[in-house]
């Protein structure tokens, strides 16, 4: 009797444990199911709506299960296959800082696709410093016989719009100072060092000069920019030296010191993890996406671009003044103004006006126009003053492309690897004429 009580009990054990795990499958299958759906809905309309669809199936939980991971290109590099043009792709690739906002993280390789049929490479070396496979390495200690340049700057520094980082602005500066066999003073052969970082403003790139750079000794400090200092909105950051990244990693900050806090952040944190990240899932996307285009339609259309801000000026005068200040016997200091579309009176090639940049370009002159005729009177300023024996160097490169009939711009303000190598060699004619180079 008590044997077949035994086996009873085991039978409705069982029995509760099938129920269970067919209870579990059940579920699973209809969220297979589901998410499926999802993700052809969301297919559907990225084709209809011609949105690029070649990382549809790695940015999704369900397909990426398929997608085959790529050979490194760059052995020694972390790779991180290929970044599109959402922000949260970049989290790998960009380390936060809490004093210049994020930077380059070290020993990546990365490909950046940020339209279809267009893709750059990054290579950052032990530094942090972007850098091509053949480049001499850069180490903290500098040899006797070297005349070391440090290029500061932004995205056109670090390489947006060159498929190789050996055809950015500073591959481009290697290749002229090699064929025209130029040296620094008392014969020094030229190490270039690329210290650009993606969206730095010329405040940011003071701030990593001086509370990094410097360790490395530069004989010459070059900076080229001029673009992401026309574009800062200071509605949404007070300064240039706060920007968007340091607000939001206040407002995390200040919300994790209360239980109330934490949880919102944890619940945030789920909800891009699922959504934007590279495991997104559909049914999760789908909702959130019909209730953004809701709200985008119940607000109306906004501009994305700030109109002009003459404190956007003051804040260029003060950097530019600000690097000058530091040049002195044993440090030059190099400042040029980056040409971007519209600033001179270049008359754009069939190609560039034929591109997806150019609908939106009477739109961006209304900001960086009045920008550049302000800023070149700043440099002009600067310029007539004693140039200290040669200590530094000021010039307006905006109308360096200005007669070029081919294309040169990947958009409003990056360069081609064509543009690179004619404003290159602008900046070392500008070096030579200072005195900087020979």
């Amino acid at each position: 009797m008590a044997k077949v009580t035994h086996r009873q009990h085991l039978s409705r054990q069982y029995s509760t444990i099938n129920l269970w795990i067919g209870l579990i499958a059940s579920l699973l299958l209809w969220a297979i199911l589901l998410e499926s759906v999802c993700l052809g809905i969301l297919y559907v309309s990225d084709s209809l709506r011609n949105k690029d669809i070649s990382a549809f199936a790695k940015t999704h939980l369900l397909t990426r299960l398929f997608v085959s991971t790529p050979t490194n290109p760059v052995p020694g590099t972390k790779f991180l296959g290929t970044l599109g043009p959402d922000g949260w792709e970049w989290a790998q690739f960009h380390v936060a800082d809490d004093l210049l906002g994020w930077r380059l993280a070290a020993k990546i390789s990365v490909f950046h696709e940020p339209k279809p049929d267009t893709k750059y490479f990054y290579i950052t070396d032990d530094n942090g410093f972007i850098a091509d496979l053949d480049d001499p390495p850069v180490t903290l200690e500098k040899s006797v016989d070297a005349y070391r340049v440090i290029i500061l700057g932004g995205s056109t520094v670090m390489g947006f719009g060159a498929p190789r980082p050996s055809q950015n602005i500073v591959g481009m500066l290697r290749k002229g100072v090699r064929d025209r066999g130029l040296t620094g003073p008392n014969g020094r052969h030229v190490e270039l060092i690329n210290a650009g970082v993606d969206s730095y403003n010329s405040a940011q790139e003071y701030l990593y000069l001086v509370s990094d750079l410097l360790r490395f000794k530069p004989d010459l400090v070059v900076a080229y920019d001029g673009w992401n200092d026309s574009r800062h909105d200071f509605n949404n950051n007070v300064t240039p030296l706060r920007t968007w990244p340091h607000g939001e990693t206040q407002r995390r900050i200040a919300k994790s010191y209360s239980i109330s806090g934490s949880i919102f952040l944890v619940t945030q944190n789920l909800k891009d993890f699922l959504t934007s990240s590279s495991s997104k899932l559909g049914m999760i996307e789908l909702p959130q996406r019909v209730f953004n285009k809701l709200r985008s339609q119940a607000d109306g259309v906004r501009s994305s671009l700030p109109p002009f801000d003459p404190r956007n000026i003051e804040y260029f005068d003060l950097n530019r003044r600000a690097f000058l200040a530091l040049a002195d016997d044993q440090l030059s200091v190099a400042l040029f103004l980056q040409p971007v579309v519209g600033t001179d009176d270049r008359t754009l090639s069939s190609e560039e006006k034929a591109s997806w940049w150019h609908p939106r370009f009477d739109e961006l002159l209304e900001t960086r126009v009045p920008f550049y005729e302000h800023a070149r009177h700043i440099l002009a300023s600067l310029k007539a003053r004693d140039q200290r024996n040669g200590h530094y160097c000021i010039a307006d490169l905006s109308h360096s492309l200005k007669g070029v009939s081919e294309p040169v711009y990947a958009d409003t303000g990056h360069l081609l690897p064509k543009g690179n190598e004619i404003v290159a060699a602008q900046i070392l004619d500008q070096l030579v004429l200072c005195g900087l180079l020979r």
